[in-house]
């Protein structure tokens, strides 16, 4: 049945002696006011005025009658629809229950807390209070764990490695004596099976390893929260299981001998406290610091008495994981969403090493945001052909098989200035990682604010202005490591933009995060002299706005 219909509206009224009828269709429902119609009635027939109120009454009682019968009409046809069995009854009723609980208030069924977030909020109490070293000497136990299994799985591809070398050099030398080209070639493809296997028998091993710990650490922390709960004083069952986790942390190995103690290498750091804001100021630390990108995320052995304690900045990550005060890092990339090769390996090696508690390890992150990238390439691609007046038309294409494999592995790539954000809790000084795609223009020293890696760093500023991402850091040269062409002209004028730009991109992003402190770290590789370190720390102050003390001679 039609949404509307359309009936005709009869009006008597005598001028000047004559008896007039005017008939008008009228649309029911009424998309406007009774007034409404009757005020255009007047003006399109050139009605008298004294019409006027005889005109809506009677309207009125016409729009009435006519929407009543309208809706009587179409509910009799729905209730038809479903006693002749066009509609089912159930699907009826659950459109209306769907339509009661998400529309009206009253109706709708009381939010309920999930077990991520219940255990989100457990262990935001917890690691507050004195069981705060007991928690982080279990994930420290279960962190020796698992690099004892990449230890052993390590070792055992390396053997298998050597050995295959070692076949495949003496086939290869017996070729055409007791060899042939053929059987080279099957033991190459027996070669690659065994990997393939002995990887995979690893990998399930590895991750079965990490389930089993993750749901232990969970149930354990669930298990003091209940324990503490029973009395406000603490019970002595809350006492005792952390005393006895403490023991046992102790005996199991969380110590280092004088030999196995690792060094922590010296990094240059300098800090600086600026105010940015023309009327209202805001107060930012920025910090200037020489390091390996990988250094934010690694963890570092620190002994104190001979027992293994969690660092400072561990301490403090720990602690504002379910905060409003978060840090982040930007790590540049290629285009390719994987952790195959370069930086990118060794960033998933730093994940590997330990069990992450709070959320999906790195591949099952990849695994979502790949979805993502596909729908944001499609939704560029549908941009750019309305653009150009042009329709998608799959049919008129025309294209071959490989030609369509070709555009399927372009929308799973991304573009410059593109960048996807992945979350930690088993990281040293970082809670999200901006992976933020790059190219090798980047290189160049002639580029300009507009760049789109230079555009991304600002949309990564805006993100960690709207979400509560308060210490952000950011790679000064726009490069993890010191190249050919970074000559010293190069690294002050390369410096000196990345400076301007995110000045300007935090005064304009004032507006998304209120007067709250900021603290932006600039990172520059390892390779820097000392020289042109204490150069750039130099420039910093003459662009951002530095607090100095205000001197007072008498």
């Amino acid at each position: 049945m039609s949404m509307h219909e359309v009936a005709d509206f009869v009006f008597s009224f005598t001028s000047k002696g004559l008896a007039s009828t005017l008939t008008v269709p009228v649309t029911i429902p009424l998309s406007t006011t009774v007034e409404d119609l009757a005020y255009r009635l007047i003006l399109a027939h050139n009605l008298p005025c004294y019409v006027e109120a005889d005109l809506k009454k009677k309207l009125d009682i016409f729009v009435t009658s006519e929407t009543n019968k309208f809706h009587d009409a179409t509910a009799e046809a729905a209730l038809a629809r479903v006693q002749s069995g066009e509609v089912e009854v159930d699907d009826l009723v659950e459109q209306w229950t769907k339509a009661f609980t998400q529309e009206v208030k009253m109706y709708a069924p009381p939010e309920k807390t999930s077990k991520e977030q219940e255990f989100s909020e457990v262990y935001h109490a917890l690691i507050h209070s004195p069981s705060l070293e007991t928690l982080l000497n279990l994930e420290h136990q279960y962190a020796i764990a698992v690099e004892d299994v990449l230890r052993a799985r390590d070792k055992d591809l390396a053997g298998l490695e050597k050995k295959q070398t070692a076949a495949m050099n003496r086939a290869v030398e017996d070729v055409g004596i007791t060899s042939t080209d053929e059987a080279v070639n099957k033991l190459a493809q027996k070669h690659f099976e065994n990997t393939q296997s002995r990887e995979n028998h690893w990998a399930q091993e590895l991750s079965n390893l990490k389930e089993t710990q993750k749901q232990e650490y969970k149930d354990w922390v669930m298990k003091v929260h209940e324990d503490t709960a029973k009395s406000s004083h603490g019970t002595a069952s809350f006492i005792q299981r952390v005393r006895t986790l403490s023991n046992s942390a102790m005996e199991s190995g969380v110590t280092l001998g004088q030999d196995d103690h690792v060094m922590s290498d010296a990094r240059l750091e300098e800090s600086f406290t600026i105010h940015l804001g023309a009327q209202l100021k805001t107060m930012h630390n920025l910090r200037l610091l020489c390091a390996n990108v990988l250094d934010l995320c690694k963890h570092k052995p620190n002994k104190i008495g001979g027992v293994v304690v969690p660092q400072p900045q561990r301490l403090q990550t720990a602690m504002s994981l379910y905060s409003n005060s978060l840090c982040g890092l930007v790590f540049l990339v290629d285009n390719r969403l994987n952790s195959y090769t370069g930086l990118k390996r060794e960033f998933a090696k730093v994940c590997q090493q330990s069990t992450d508690f709070h959320f999906p390890d790195l591949e099952h992150q990849f695994q979502t945001i790949e979805q993502d990238v596909i729908r944001a390439n499609e939704w560029r691609l549908q941009q750019k052909l309305a653009e150009d007046g042009d329709k998608i038309s799959v049919q008129s294409t025309g294209s071959s098989s490989s030609e369509f494999s070709q555009k399927e592995e372009k929308m799973n790539r991304m573009h410059t200035g593109d960048f996807y954000i992945t979350k930690h809790s088993n990281l040293s000084e970082v809670h999200s990682v901006f992976h933020l795609v790059s190219d090798d223009n980047v290189r160049s020293s002639d580029i300009s604010s507009r760049h789109p890696v230079i555009m991304g760093i600002r949309n990564i500023l805006k993100a960690c202005f709207r979400h509560d991402i308060h210490t952000l850091t950011i790679p000064l040269l726009l490069a993890h490591d010191m190249s050919e062409e970074m000559t010293i002209p190069w690294v002050l004028k390369r410096s000196e933009l990345v400076f301007k730009c995110v000045k300007g991109f935090m005064i304009e992003m004032a507006t998304w995060g209120g007067s709250q402190s900021r603290t932006i770290q600039f990172l520059v590789p390892k390779g820097l002299s000392e020289e042109m370190f204490a150069t750039l720390s130099s420039n910093l102050p003459q662009i951002f706005r530095v607090k100095n003390p205000l001197v007072v001679k008498s």
